[in-house]
């Protein structure tokens, strides 16, 4: 058995060689009359920034640099004059990008020395840039406090903007992007004597045919992806005008007409399949849940990042005004789809967003004010969420949507990988004056509830 006891913690004596490297820099900083702003737990290529002063008078120079700390407890290749380190090729990428200057500090904190070089003119070099390595020299990069007047040479001011690179960390994006997977292979033509989508409607109840709505009136042609010559078709279309086509002639087609028409048939296609669940509102142009509820909410499941959620897609919400009056409403999950052809594949953009309803079908009068309320609150997580519902929901499933024999069938949202990360808190939401006539209390409520659920 090891002498040492089994399970103890251990302090990491590389994670301490380091923090007393960016002790030694902060020491240094502040000897030198100037402010050290550590960057925290979380840094991945710079360890904090430098706030130049005036060592005079103690007045801000209003310039920053940022700095990278590398504690060695010993020296490489080290002389009487100099000696050498090796960069890591990441950190010189990240470094680099930008118009922030990036100090690279090597220190020896056991016998208090520490050495600098400016980032982006040292690897300005070619053949510096090409082995990565850095050579300090022992008279001339000491990193002292009489530092100060090179590094405000070096520094900008604050006032030009200074940004880094994006952080060096692999990262899987999700899109908003449903790709459509398939579709009909042949799209019907045929001559009508409707001119309104209506009479259409009208002329096939009459004959008690129970068909889809994925077809389009155009001039005085139906254009479907319903096989026209089949008989509950042939009371509103002549059959001797019937022709059928290849799908490619539209959806791969350049010409603005008929890819309009392509779009109209996908987008009539979707209205019809996620009827009657999933209503479609001209006014809004967006697919809502429909319906309306005794209290509480009305939830559903959906397939997240990582397990099985559940999301409220219809919400019960109620406020009292001064004089005792109860005023209720609804919030019914919605989105926008707009059907885009990227590189030869079709996708359905989804545009996560809510429709606010008195009854369950009319507009609440106050929609847009809440509308525009939740919309400022709302962050990354809950959008991202919403969209994953609305991706795996119209999925192919026996849940909501027969599955049998769907005109559309979708993928998987589109995701990208990249080589740098994203900070999120860079991206919340910032708070605004309270002008709407909602009260922020209940808009609140609305975005919790949605965001706890997902």
């Amino acid at each position: 058995m090891s002498k040492r006891a089994r399970g103890r913690k251990t302090l990491s004596q590389q994670g301490l060689l380091g923090q007393k490297g960016v002790n030694l820099v902060e020491r240094i900083v502040l000897d030198m009359g100037s402010r050290w702003s550590p960057s925290g737990p979380n840094e991945v290529g710079i360890d904090g920034y430098i706030e130049l002063f005036d060592a005079s008078n103690a007045e801000a120079l209003g310039r920053t640099l940022a700095v990278q700390s590398k504690a060695v407890s010993k020296f490489s290749a080290e002389t009487s004059d100099h000696f050498d380190f090796w960069c890591n090729q990441r950190d010189i990428d990240y470094w680099l990008y930008g118009n922030m200057p990036v100090v690279l500090v090597v220190s020896r904190p056991d016998s208090g020395e520490a050495f600098w070089i400016p980032v982006k003119e040292y690897f300005s070099n070619p053949e510096r840039l090409a082995t990565t390595k850095v050579r300090f020299s022992k008279r001339d990069d000491r990193f002292t406090p009489h530092s100060l007047s090179q590094l405000a040479a070096l520094a900008r001011p604050t006032t030009q903007g200074l940004y880094l690179s994006p952080l060096p960390r692999k990262e899987r994006l999700f899109s908003n992007l449903l790709k459509l997977e398939r579709f009909p292979q042949s799209i019907w033509i045929g001559c009508t004597e409707c001119r309104r989508a209506g009479e259409v409607w009208a002329a096939l109840r009459h004959k008690g045919a129970d068909v889809a709505g994925s077809w389009i009136l155009r001039e005085k042609n139906l254009v479907s992806f319903h096989d026209l010559s089949a008989p509950a078709w042939t009371t509103v279309c002549d059959p001797g005008t019937v022709d059928s086509f290849g799908v490619d002639e539209w959806a791969a087609s350049d010409d603005p007409d008929r890819c309009r028409q392509f779009v109209e048939l996908l987008n009539q296609s979707l209205r019809s399949q996620v009827a009657p669940h999933v209503r479609y509102w001209p006014a809004e142009d967006c697919y809502a849940f429909s319906g309306r509820i005794q209290d509480g909410t009305k939830k559903r499941a959906y397939g997240s990042l990582k397990r099985r959620s559940s999301i409220s897609v219809v919400s019960k919400f109620q406020s009292k005004s001064a004089d005792g009056r109860l005023f209720e409403w609804l919030r019914h999950l919605a989105f926008r789809g707009q059907f885009r052809r990227f590189g030869g594949d079709w996708y359905l953009e989804i545009t996560p967003t809510y429709r606010f309803t008195s009854d369950g079908l009319a507009l609440e009068r106050f929609h847009e004010d809440r509308l525009k309320g939740i919309k400022r609150l709302e962050g990354n997580r809950a959008v991202l969420s919403a969209v994953m519902f609305w991706a795996d929901l119209l999925r192919p499933k026996k849940d909501l949507f027969d599955s049998g024999n769907l005109p559309l069938v979708f993928g998987r949202l589109e995701t990208f990988e990249t080589d740098v990360g994203l900070d999120d808190n860079a991206w919340g939401s910032h708070e605004h004056d309270a002008t709407d006539r909602v009260d922020p209390a209940e808009t609140q409520s609305m975005l919790l509830n949605f965001e706890q659920e997902s």
